[in-house]
């Protein structure tokens, strides 16, 4: 990247008389230090000048500071690459992509019963055993979520990128799921304006909560009907990419779900 500013501040001779390896310099360090940078810039000083060591010593100085930050700027691109990027830096990232750490979810409100049609990923259908209350007791409230995991936060950035570009195609949802899911994510267009989503595996805790949130960084168009399948195994079907009735394979029943209500 060129720095025009720095090199015309710094430039202490007629600019035409700057060769094309002081030019080079000005764009990229090409790995040269600090010093090296400073020295290229001594050189460029009159003939006449270059008796003085004072002069000399003033200038150095001043240089080196500021060579300090060229160098350092360097590695700036770095530091704010979504594949690299970390801590502030990766949040600075989520920021520029309109996806920040912390968001609004639902929480989880687990209800005792027997599973016998549609059901919402905010109550899912548990036993006697596992935390569960009757419907209707305990409504579902709302609580804030963070991404306080890196790489979790920077799939969902790979996710939402997709969605800022506008690719509503089935295979960058395809694309994005494995992003959050990995490669056991599957889609399917239901037809009628409606897609299904499968995580394709049993999900975490953690991923039980960020559910809705998947489902908001997801490029699926505006429209479009959003369901989800929790099945963990093969889903079962004829033809390629489907599997059979030996292979353990489950039926596709998507459940309809909303991201944004806690209902």
């Amino acid at each position: 990247m060129p720095y025009t500013h720095l090199d015309a501040w710094l430039d202490t001779a007629d600019s035409s008389t700057a060769d094309a390896s002081s030019t080079a310099l000005t764009a990229d360090t090409g790995g040269l230090s600090g010093p090296a940078l400073i020295e290229e810039r001594i050189n460029r000083i009159l003939t006449q000048y270059r008796e003085s060591p004072r002069l000399l010593g003033i200038l150095r100085n001043d240089l080196e500071a500021v060579a300090d930050i060229i160098v350092a700027s360097f590695s700036l691109p770095d530091a704010f690459d979504i594949n690299s990027a970390t801590g502030d830096q990766l949040t600075l990232v989520g920021k520029r992509l309109g996806w920040p750490r912390c968001h609004c979810v639902c929480t989880i409100q687990p209800v005792f019963g027997f599973s016998c049609g549609q059901v919402t990923p905010n109550q899912p259908i548990v036993g006697f055993c596992e935390g569960g209350s009757w419907f209707g007791c305990n409504e579902a409230g709302t609580t804030d979520y963070c991404f306080a995991d890196d790489e979790v936060y920077r799939n969902y950035l790979l996710a939402r990128r997709y969605q800022a570009l506008q690719l509503w195609d089935i295979e960058s949802l395809q694309d994005a799921a494995a992003h959050l899911w990995g490669d056991s994510a599957s889609v399917v267009n239901m037809g009628g304006g409606r897609v299904a989503v499968s995580p394709g595996r049993s999900l975490t805790l953690a991923e039980q909560t960020e559910l809705p949130l998947a489902f908001r960084v997801l490029p699926i168009a505006p429209g479009i009907k959003p369901h989800v399948s929790l099945n963990a195994g093969p889903v079962f079907g004829f033809g390629a990419g489907w599997a059979g009735l030996c292979e353990s394979a489950e039926w596709f029943c998507p459940t309809p779900i909303d991201p944004y209500t806690c209902s």
